[in-house]
This record gives structure tokens, sequence and C-alpha cells, in this order.
């Protein structure tokens, strides 16, 4: 079996000799540089293009923001080691890669200031949607508790394409490179959006700077002084000075007789240059992040873009991750459980989590519809799902009271001891009956999904878990309601009246505790 790789393939001189030789290539970008740029990447020279792609990620004003959202949002949500089984050797190659991937270290091999963990090295394979490729050199750090690795992200253009396969330049100047060994280097291949990026950036730059142009010549009115004194004169020279001292750049002086035609190069209507900016901006804008949100609600009515804009960003997040976890698992993982437990089927990996999506009407559909079936569902379990804890046994508990519900534990809240639970009952009847009429007096079939969401919360034996619905369904009825009905007084009735039936007691049994069990 090989050993792992300790040292450095890529020398300080290298990077040295690379820092030394840096230029700007946006300096003097034009469509034909960039063209013949594009075409020698495909011919495997990614050198010259991929400079210009990483230059104008950091210059261009859109690109600068949405890219590092696309490379963050893949790195917040954290990362697992899932097993194949529950046997021992899984649990074994669990504790092993979690002690791997908790320890490792990544860096950048042009930039050392530049360190941390599996989160920047998430962010780094992200690069690989941009440039299309990302590479790091791997340099394993055996210790007495476990193995661990350095990362270091070593620029793309460090390295040719030319015989399909990345291989390594050594010398700033080589045209060919040496290949890349496995278990040495990780390389991710992305979708290179900065290919069609560049391409807007072009388009972009060219209207930008005429309008630059345009407002710098037409920006600030010339004047014309007109005097009956002779040239030369101190009455001539005084006007001159005047005009001067203005400091514009449009400005001349003549006799009262003296006859200047206009040229006028101003456009009469609306400039062509914000709207090709813009449009982009846009452009760029939803190659990174997914659909453009104003160009999608202007289209499609208010709303519908945020939602498809939301949607597309949660396809782009969940492929992102899953990207990430094959390249690891694929080119890191075998190796790390090779070198540190031997000539073993792997039967654990890593997982890189997203944000989780939660559906709370499709939950309580189908929390209610195992209840009614009687399938075991713990409340423990229900409490979790709908974001609420566990109280623990000393607290005390909030429970549905015949008056306006308040939760706390102050004694000056609660329901005065001479009520009795008849007159409780009473109380809470009325006010059922008058939400009953409130609601009556709304459209039927619009409440028709609020009603069953009522009927099964009222339906539910178990209090812990009607409590815990009750107080959901609470917290999403503004939404619900706006979703419902879009007649602004038609939700006003509806959302008092199913207020007043909320906090008021309709849960059967609860107007018969003792009054020391509800909570002011």
């Amino acid at each position: 079996m090989p050993e792992p790789k300790t040292t450095e393939i890529v020398s300080a001189e290298r990077v040295a000799l690379h820092l030394r030789s840096r230029f700007n290539p946006i300096r003097n970008l034009t469509p034909a540089t960039l063209a013949y740029q594009l075409d020698r990447f495909h011919s495997g020279y990614i050198r010259d293009a991929a400079i210009t792609w990483d230059k104008i990620e950091t210059r261009d004003d859109v690109l600068s923001s949405v890219i590092p959202k696309r490379r963050k949002s893949v790195s917040r949500h954290g990362w697992e080691i899932v097993m194949a089984d529950d046997s021992p050797e899984a649990a074994r190659q669990k504790e092993a890669l979690e002690f791997f991937f908790a320890e490792l270290t990544a860096t950048s091999a042009v930039d050392l200031n530049y360190t941390g963990g599996l989160q920047l090295l998430v962010r780094q394979m992200m690069d690989a949607v941009g440039k299309r490729y990302a590479v790091h050199e791997i340099v394993w750090q055996p210790t007495p508790n476990g193995l661990t690795a350095t990362f270091r992200f070593v620029p793309v253009w460090f390295f040719e394409n030319t015989a399909g396969k990345l291989r390594y330049r050594q010398s700033e100047g080589a045209i060919s490179g040496i290949p890349l060994e496995p278990g040495e280097w990780m390389v991710t291949a992305g979708d290179g959006l900065m290919e069609p990026c560049s391409v807007a950036y072009m388009f972009k730059r060219m209207p930008l700077n005429d309008w630059l142009i345009y407002s710098e010549r037409h920006g600030m009115p010339g004047l014309h002084g007109v005097t009956d004194a002779a040239e030369g004169s101190t009455e001539w020279n005084t006007l001159v000075t005047a005009l001067q001292n203005f400091g514009v750049d449009w400005a001349m002086v003549t006799n009262r007789g003296a006859e200047i035609n206009k040229v006028d190069t101003s456009a009469t209507g609306e400039l062509p240059y914000p709207k090709l900016v813009e449009r982009m901006d846009r452009a760029m804008a939803a190659l990174w992040r997914g659909a453009d949100l104003s160009t999608m609600s202007a289209g499609s009515g208010e709303g519908t873009g945020a939602s498809l804009q939301g949607e597309e960003s949660d396809i782009l997040e969940d492929d992102d991750a899953d990207l990430i976890s094959e390249t690891l698992n694929r080119q890191v993982v075998p190796w790390v459980l090779r070198y540190a437990l031997g000539d073993v089927a792997p039967l654990a990996e890593i997982r890189i989590n997203t944000g989780q999506k939660q559906d709370v009407k499709l939950d309580l559909e189908v929390d209610r519809f195992l209840i009614n079936a009687g399938a075991p569902v713990a409340v423990n379990d229900l409490l979790e799902r709908y974001g609420r804890p566990q109280p623990n046994p000393d607290e005390q508990l909030a429970v549905r009271a015949p008056g306006p519900l308040a939760i706390g534990n102050s004694a000056d809240r609660r329901e005065p001891a001479n009520v009795s639970g008849a007159q409780r009952r009473q109380v809470a009847i009325a006010l059922a009956g008058n939400a009953m009429d409130q609601l009556a007096q709304a459209q039927a079939a619009v409440l028709k999904p609020l009603r069953d969401q009522l009927e099964y919360i009222l339906g539910i034996e178990d209090p812990a878990f009607q409590r815990a619905a009750l107080r959901n369904l609470q917290n999403e009825l503004p939404r619900m309601l706006v979703e419902m009905n879009a007649d602004p007084e038609t939700a006003a009735v509806i959302e008092n009246a199913m207020a007043a039936a909320l906090v008021n007691g309709w849960a059967e049994g609860a107007v018969d505790r003792p009054v020391q069990e509800v909570a002011a």
C-alpha cells in the first residue's frame, strides 16, 4: 500500500515566481481578446481565461456580491458522516472520518493568510462553479490521535488541460505539465459560469464606458460669453477670466457680431446605456443565484418572482451540496480509510447538509392521517417537528383559559378563584358562538382549509399535542388568511373571529380543569 504524501508539490519558489509576474488582464480587454482567451481555454490552455475570470469576479460590482453568496450558501449548514449499516466496522470508519474532517486544515498555496477548516474548504471547492475547475493539493498529516490533512487551494491557472485531464505546470512559462496523482490532488469540476459571465461583463463594460463618456461631455452645459469689447482689451480679458473661473471645459468668448452654429450630439430620447447595463447585471445575477427576482416579478405578478427564485436557489444549493459531497467521497474518503484503517470496503461517507425546508401545512395533514389511522406518533417528535421544546418537569404548563390567553406565571394574571366551572363554560360557549357568527358571514369556500385544520386539532385527544398544534396554527393564521382571501375586509373579519375562537378554549375539557392549572 502506498504511503501518504506528506510534502508539498507546489513550492514556495513556484508561487513567488507567479506573484512577481502577475498582471491586470482586464485593463485593455476587448471582445476580440476575450474570444481568443475562451477559445484557448477550450483547447486546454486555461491560464489566460482563468486569470481574466478571477479579476472580473473581484472587480464587477454584481459578481462580487452574488458569487460569495452562492459559495457560502452550501457551506453554512454543516456536515455529517453517514453509515451504510449499523455494523462495528461502519462505526469504526465513521469515527476515523469524523476525526479527519473535523481536524483538517484548508489554506491557499498563494496566500497563506487564508486558513480554516472544512467550511473554508467547501467555499474553495465552489470556485469550480465559476472557473469549471478547483484544485487542491493534499498534504497528509498522520497524528497519534488519527489521520488528517492540509488542503492547499492552488489557482486553476497553474494547470493545463491539453491532454483531456488537468496537469500541473511546474513553472510559469511551462506549456505542458505533470499528471495529478490520485490521493495527492483533489479536483472539483463544476459548471464554469464565468465563461458566460465574462461575455456579459464585456457587453456591460462597453455601454458603461460609453455612458460615462456621454455624461462627461453632456453632463454640464458649455458657456458662451458675448461682449462688445475688442479682443485683448481689459473688458475682453476680464470676461475670459470670469469664464475660466467657472471651471468648465466648454467655454468661449466672442464679439457680439460673431456667429456660432450649434452642433448637438446629445440624445433626444431615453439613453440606451442604462438598459444594456441593467440587462447584463440581471443576466449575471440569474446565472449565479437562479431566477432574477425583478425580472420574474415584473412578468408574472407580485410574489411569483420571489417564489420562483426561492425554488431555484434551493435547487442550486442542493446540487452544490451533492457536488461537494460526491467529490469528497470519491477523491478523499477512500484514501482516508486506506491510510487510517487499511484496505477496507467503504461503509461510511460524508454528507454536506442543506437547509431544511418545512411545509407546516403538509406536516399537519400527515400527522392527522397517521393519528387517525392509529399509527404510534411520539409527542416529543411532534413538538420537535413544529419547533416547540419539551417543557421541563418543574415548569408550569400553559393551558387554554376561558379568558384571553396569556402565557406566564404571574399570580395577578390567573383567573379569579371564585369563577366556577359552569361560568367558565358559559363564557367559552358565548365567545365561541360570537366567533361562529363572524365566521358564518365570511366566505365559506375559502375557509374550508382552515375549518379542516380546526376540526383536526379539536379531534386530537392528546392535550400536549393539541396545544402544540393550536399554537402552531395561531402563528400561521395571518399567513393562511392572506393566502385564502385577498379581500382585506374579509380577511380582517376572519382573523378577528378565529383569534377569538382560538384563545378562548375550543378544546373540550379545558374549561373543566381546576383553576390552579390554568396559566394566566
